[in-house]
């Protein structure tokens, strides 16, 4: 057996005999079976899978989608593709995860803007149509408002049975809604996060997802986040880009996970905002 060598297609023989020493009693001997795993890229995983070597699968695909991820914050600076973020977390959380899975879910959502989208209508009319599409259409509604049900937690489960906790809303709504060519960005503090409405680089409005997407201005702020339960105090809000939005939501990811005890995806999803960034919105 030839351990390091790269191989365009798996041998199933050599898989197996390579399952086999998984729990070999010489450290070289894992060392060598892992490297050579890892040589077979990203489709290893399923392949692990189906050979119900699941904690290797799990431990081979974090690196992956760490390193997938990684990449592409290099490459993206700020305006990383809420997309690709969404699918490598989420991915790391369920390695069952396909992304021709993801997209056709989240396809499916923006399509349906796309039948009714206009260039004749005026910002609030776009909003106000998007809004229909997405709370009522689609069907999206808010669930577990303490962040502590990992089922409405991933962007992948919500995009599917379009039911999420709040920061995920958030997120999933400023997703589809950029992709529908709607300018939203993120309007960030500590505590959370709300969709702000930009044109010719101001802040038009706020969207409340709360509230099926009502409106509020700059003016009613503090009284609309009041509504959310954020303890406002003398709190910076400032709009930011796709990067920190992700951050925010792998910090909510972060906090459902602990809540459920699982060390593994709570030490991975460290590992993905150290690659994101040192700042912190959620937690201190």
């Amino acid at each position: 057996m030839v351990f390091g060598v790269p191989a365009d297609t798996m041998d199933r023989d050599e898989l197996d005999a390579l399952i086999e020493l998984l729990d070999d009693d010489d450290n070289v001997v894992r060392s060598c079976v892992d490297e050579r795993l890892r040589s077979f890229g990203p489709q290893v995983v399923s392949a692990l899978l189906d050979a119900g070597a699941g904690d290797k699968a799990e431990f081979l695909n974090t690196e992956f989608r760490l390193g997938d991820l990684k990449r592409l914050l290099a490459r993206s600076g700020g305006s990383v593709s809420l997309f690709d973020g969404a699918f490598m977390v989420c991915s790391i959380a369920d390695c069952t995860l396909r992304r021709r899975e993801l997209e056709s879910s989240f396809f499916k959502c923006v399509s349906e803007y796309q039948k009714e989208a206009s260039d004749d209508r005026t910002a609030f009319e776009n909003i106000g149509v998007f809004n229909h599409i997405f709370f009522e259409r689609l069907g999206f509604t808010l669930y577990d408002m303490g962040l502590s049900n990992p089922e409405y937690a991933l962007v992948s489960k919500a995009l599917e049975n379009r039911r999420c906790n709040p920061l995920t809303m958030v997120y999933v709504y400023i997703m589809v809604a950029q992709t529908c060519g709607l300018p939203l960005l993120p309007l960030c503090f500590q505590g959370g996060v709300v969709p702000v409405y930009m044109e010719n680089g101001k802040e038009l409005f706020y969207v409340n997802v709360y509230r099926k997407g009502e409106i509020f201005y700059r003016h009613n702020l503090g009284a609309s986040l009041k509504f959310i339960g954020s303890a406002l105090g003398n709190i910076e809000f400032k709009v930011r880009d796709e990067r920190s939005l992700l951050a925010i939501y792998v910090e909510s990811l972060q906090i459902v996970f602990s809540r459920g005890g699982s060390g593994r995806l709570s030490s991975a999803l460290e590992s993905v905002l150290a690659l994101i960034g040192p700042e912190r919105f959620l937690t201190i």
